[in-house]
Parts: C-alpha cells; sequence; structure tokens
C-alpha cells in the first residue's frame, strides 16, 4: 500500500486554515472559534518540479477534530485561460496531478466543481527567481514543547538569494522522511519490506523572507526542530524546499503565521479564519478557507543516521524467541501501525542514497 507523502501538506494546511496544517498527518493548530462546522478548505501548490503536484479539499469539523476529506469534487489546473487538465482523485480528499509543471510567463488557475458549485482561484505566474539553500544541522539540549530540556535536532539554512529586478518572496517547506523495520520472525519466511515514513517537520513554524524590506541576498534561519526519538534509529533525511511565491501568498501565510503565534493577550488579533485567493464563482460572499499558489522552487537534502544521538535509542522491533506477536506494539506489526496517520510507503524513494 502506498499513500502520497504530500497529504500531510494537506493536513497541515487544513489544521491551519484549519487547521493544515504540511503533508499525511495533522497536528497542533487550530483555531475555529470563528470557523463554522463545514466550511470549504481547498489548499493547493504547483510548482517547476517533477513531483506530483497535490490539491488538498475538506470541509471545517468541531474543535478538536481535524477536518474531513472532500472527495466527490472535480479538479482542474486552468492554464492561461485557455487549457485545462484534470487532477486525478486519490480519495480522502486527495487530487494529485503528474508530468505537468509550472512554466514561465504562463497563469495557472485552480478551478474545484463541488456538488454543482464552481470555485475558482486568481490566475497566477510562476515567479523567475529562487535562490540556493545551504543546509545544516545542530543537535541540543533545551527545552521544548514545554519547559523542560530535551534533547532536539534543528535545521538551519544559509541562503543564497538572486539578485532580480522582481519583488521576491520566500517560503521554505520542510519535511522528514525515516526508515522503519517491521518485525521479522526468522526462520522460513522472507523479511517484510520496510516502511519509509514521511512528515512535515515543526509543521507550525512558517518560515518566510521579505525580500522587499532588506537589500540583503544572503539570510540564515532555523527552519524546524524536533525531538530527537527512534525515528533517528535508522537513515534519517530532511527535505527543504525553497518556494518563490508572490506577494498575494506572501501575505496569506504572513497571516497564518500570526494565528499561530497568538498567545491570547488583549493586544493580540484574536483567531480568526484566514481567507486566501479561492472562491465560489456564483456568489462571493462564501467563505472559503486555503489558498492556491504557484512558485518557483529549488530542493535541498541532507541525511543523518543514529550516531548523531547523544541518547541510546533501543529497537523495538527486534524478534525475541518465544514472545508472542500481540506482545509487540503495532508499529512493529505494520508501516500503518508505524505512520499512524501520517504518509508512508513501502517503495524505497529513488532519492534514498546514503554511503
Amino acid at each position: 500500500m502506498r499513500k502520497n507523502h504530500n497529504s500531510r501538506l494537506k493536513q497541515l494546511t487544513c489544521l491551519i486554515v484549519l487547521i493544515l496544517v504540511t503533508f499525511s498527518c495533522i497536528d497542533p493548530l487550530d483555531f475555529f472559534q470563528e470557523t463554522q462546522e463545514g466550511q470549504l478548505i481547498i489548499y493547493g501548490l504547483f510548482t517547476d518540479s517533477d513531483d506530483k503536484h497535490v490539491v488538498n479539499i475538506s470541509t471545517s469539523a468541531p474543535l478538536a477534530f481535524r477536518p474531513k476529506g472532500v472527495s466527490n469534487a472535480s479538479v482542474y489546473l486552468l492554464i492561461n485561460g485557455e487549457e485545462k487538465i484534470a487532477y486525478l482523485n486519490k480519495g480522502d480528499g486527495v487530487y494529485e496531478l503528474e508530468g505537468v509543471k509550472s512554466e514561465e510567463g504562463k497563469s495557472y488557475a485552480l478551478e474545484v466543481t463541488l456538488n454543482g458549485v464552481t470555485y475558482q482561484s486568481d490566475y497566477q505566474k510562476m515567479p523567475e527567481a529562487v535562490g540556493k539553500d545551504s543546509l545544516s544541522y545542530e543537535v541540543a539540549y533545551e527545552p521544548f514543547r514545554s519547559s523542560l530540556e530535551e534533547h532536539v535536532f534543528k535545521v538551519f539554512t544559509k541562503s543564497e538569494l538572486p539578485e532580480t529586478n522582481d519583488q521576491l518572496f520566500i517560503r521554505w517547506v520542510v519535511e522528514e522522511a525515516h526508515y522503519w523495520p517491521l518485525l521479522w520472525i526468522p526462520p522460513g519466511t522472507p523479511p517484510p519490506p520496510p516502511c519509509f515514513i514521511f512528515d512535515v517537520m515543526d509543521p507550525s513554524r512558517v518560515n518566510l523572507f521579505d525580500g522587499t524590506v532588506t537589500s540583503s541576498r544572503q539570510t540564515e534561519n532555523l527552519l524546524a526542530i524536533r525531538k530527537i526519538d527512534n525515528a533517528f534509529l535508522y537513515p534519517y533525511f530532511v527535505t527543504v524546499k525553497q518556494l518563490s511565491i508572490n506577494r498575494q501568498a506572501f501575505e496569506y501565510w504572513q497571516k497564518i503565521n500570526i494565528v499561530i503565534n497568538n498567545k491570547g493577550s488583549l493586544f493580540d488579533i484574536p483567531p480568526a479564519p484566514v481567507t486566501g485567493n479561492i472562491m465560489n464563482t456564483e456568489n462571493p460572499n462564501e467563505l472559503v478557507l486555503g489558498f492556491f499558489e504557484v512558485a518557483k522552487s529549488s530542493l535541498s537534502r541532507f541525511y543523518v543516521t543514529s550516531e548523531i544521538s547523544p541518547i541510546y535509542l533501543q529497537p523495538i522491533c527486534d524478534y525475541i524467541p518465544g514472545k508472542p506477536t500481540n506482545q509487540y506494539p503495532s508499529e512493529c506489526l505494520s508501516c500503518e501501525g508505524r505512520a499512524a496517520g501520517r504518509d508512508w510507503t513501502s517503495i524505497q524513494p529513488d532519492w534514498w542514497v546514503y554511503d
């Protein structure tokens, strides 16, 4: 069985507008105080990469419940107002497009038809320039998610951004992937195929750069942080996607960031739904959450092994003679059990290469 690891981004985004969070997988954000149950959430990203392009459609659920995937929509990429290409419905609100990527000079929009109603985004052109990341990491012992100190893994970038006459807005997305072997009871049976588990790393962090407020074309940023756990037992890959986006998309993510980081003081902006660039073509007063963004992208990746861990990581799925199968945790018996709502596949990615 294979699940698209971009669907994690769906849940991340949905939780954020949500939330939304991403990508496969959902997390600690919610600001439904002003969001009503059943409101439509549409999020899509279309880039110049050869990856699958994903649109996630859901409806908001009651507080503390994650959004519900909408699987009866028809989804299309519109090109220059002339061409229309259908996304493939993968179920659970995930729609994929493969074999097409954004090109300079062309305009793209998203069209969604649901229950006889048509929703459409603004047309956007892909920015012409994107930077390059030089990634590094650090292992630290510090407070994380609470006042308690923990061993954490931190990802940094030193980015070289291009000289351009156009306004430059950058967003970074950090994804993680780890290897997980299932329980194998020898002899007589071949080992089960391993699991490759995908997730968005530090999904509540929004990493942005505004090139209109600085002349510098170098920037250093902490992109993500997470607790060290048994995901680091085996090769652990970090993928950073740098996305060059337009001002409208940048301002959308700025608003998302404000809501996420709202601390609840009397002077804070209250939590509220963040509207994007998608609307009901017949009823523009309908509140539609989410965003369709067209971006130029660059990708950087590295991996680490258990050698970086300052603590001993205990394997939990090693076979112990005489121990009944039902006494092993579910994450040792199936990829789905290990994924626990995240995206996964048993097929090794073609970029999964290490020494």
